[in-house]
């Protein structure tokens, strides 16, 4: 049943990573333009390579996204470090997708929190999992919160940044014209960076984008649609884009979400 039918709904993702939250909506008759606001490139720092050289005396690795798994390994085959180096070592993922990276490079997470933010995954590691020396994935615009639930515990850690997160100036124009033209009646944002990527390529965000339904993944997504200034902002209690896209699609049938 075609409940979505004349529905316009904006993702800020390219269409290859966006398919668990398009099909569903697809399927309910509504109409997805995936854009991806935000694209992502290896770090190579000097830092690194000292990380790297060590990287054996740390007995878990941290993950809070897939960018991060796939460029840590990225970094890890560029610098030639042995994989015999994380032979003694565990990891821990905040969420499913993050998970199911990792396993494509050939390793299991012995952690996984039931609530996929950082915050959840910050008390709830430190309170199962016995910590010595963790490494922490991390990309330029990654927040802190992990960071500081182990500095409050006195656990030792530290953080590698291995991906930068950069402005996609490629989408500008269909951005723009997407506004423009008034096609969407309700935008989803993925992350914190996606919305600040939102906000300078448009320079401006009309009034009447700002009153347009807001969907995004969590709460911390939901704080910065709030800080530049969307009115109506939802996120869906299952953090994924499976949660999300559900939540949309109660959204606009009537029904509780």
């Amino acid at each position: 049943m075609a409940t979505l039918k004349g529905k316009c709904i904006f993702i800020s993702r390219e269409l290859g990573k966006a398919q668990d939250f398009i099909l569903p909506l697809e399927n309910k008759g509504a109409t997805v333009y995936p854009l991806p606001l935000i694209r992502f490139v290896r770090w190579d720092r000097d830092k690194n390579h000292i990380i790297l050289d060590n990287l054996s005396r740390f007995d878990w690795i941290v993950f809070t996204s897939a960018n991060g798994v796939k460029y840590f390994f990225e970094t890890i085959e560029a610098h030639q470090t042995s994989n015999s180096s994380l032979s003694s070592t565990r990891f821990a993922v905040v969420g499913t997708k993050t998970e199911a990276m990792l396993f494509e490079y050939g390793y299991k997470a012995s952690f996984v929190p039931e609530t996929f933010d950082a915050n959840h995954f910050s008390k709830d590691f430190i309170k199962k999992m016995p910590l010595t020396n963790v490494l922490v994935v991390k990309g330029n615009l990654s927040r802190d919160v992990i960071d500081q639930a182990l500095e409050e515990e006195s656990i030792d850690y530290t953080n590698i940044f291995v991906y930068q997160t950069l402005t996609n100036e490629e989408v500008k124009d269909p951005l723009i014209n997407y506004v423009n033209q008034r096609l969407i009646d309700g935008y989803v944002f993925t992350s914190p960076s996606s919305l600040n990527a939102f906000e300078e390529l448009l320079g401006e965000i009309p009034l009447d984008v700002l009153e347009t339904p807001c969907f995004c993944i969590g709460e911390t997504t939901q704080a910065k649609a709030i800080e530049i200034g969307f009115n109506q902002t939802y996120f869906p209690k299952n953090f994924t884009l499976e949660g999300l896209s559900q939540f949309v699609i109660n959204y606009y049938s009537g029904k509780e979400s």
